[in-house]
């Protein structure tokens, strides 16, 4: 029997990251957190088992819609579908996310995070860091002093955020990326991986190389405009 206070989440999407948060979510279950792991939900017009990671596979979101004891998260990598998912869940139940956290990763006490978010294991954050909602961190970030993350963002492996770096709403920071301190990363801006960023990124811009260079720009919005609207494909 489930303890009484115990989160009962269902993951949006079981692709690689799906099962990365599920792993995450065992592993909070066993350090003795109380959480209840009811399985994926992925778009009804995908191929996927009905199972994944020995969980179940659900394709109608609605099911768990009515039930305000389950809590939901997004676990879809690329920052604008997760935006469009993470609405159509508040319209659908409201704004239920739990945030899913290793117990494997360094946190400082004085670290903010936002609900929805996913912090994957051994991710560093030290000291007054925030965190934004349906923020992704992926294994073995470097997240220094006074960083501030919004919403949305996704954090690649091994980037390196040193103190005092703004980054804001939707930016996709490439694996092994470093931004010198104090820089403001753009919204929904991509930095290529490995870049090293010696000076601000500008908004809705794709940045790549040591140093950073510009190498696209798109019109403010875009990331609406996109018409992919499901779920989080199974590659399972």
């Amino acid at each position: 029997m489930r303890p009484v206070d115990a989160v009962r989440i269902v993951i949006f999407g079981a692709g690689g990251l799906g099962r990365e948060t599920l792993q995450t979510a065992c592993e909070q279950r066993a350090a003795g957190q109380a959480i209840e792991i009811l399985g994926f939900v992925v778009d009804p017009g995908v191929q996927c088992p009905a199972k994944v990671s020995g969980f179940p596979v659900y394709r109608d979101p609605t099911i768990f819609a009515a039930d305000a004891t389950v809590q939901f998260v997004v676990a879809i990598g690329s920052p604008a579908l997760r935006a469009r998912v993470a609405a159509r869940i508040v319209q659908l139940a409201g704004p239920r996310f739990a945030s899913i956290v290793h117990p494997g990763c360094v946190i400082g006490r004085s670290v903010a995070i936002g609900n929805g978010s996913i912090i994957l294991q051994s991710a560093s954050i030290t000291t007054d860091v925030r965190i934004g909602r349906h923020a992704v961190i992926n294994p073995q970030a470097s997240i220094a002093h006074d960083c501030i993350l919004e919403d949305f963002v996704s954090i690649s492996p091994a980037v390196t955020l040193t103190g005092g770096v703004y980054v804001e709403e939707g930016s996709d920071i490439g694996a092994g990326v470093t931004v010198i301190p104090r820089q403001r990363i753009g919204r929904w801006s991509i930095l290529g991986a490995g870049t090293v960023v010696l000076a601000p990124v500008l908004p809705n811009t794709t940045v790549v190389g040591v140093p950073a260079r510009t190498i696209a720009s798109r019109p403010a919005g875009w990331h609406d405009r996109d018409e992919q609207n499901g779920w989080q494909p199974c590659r399972a």
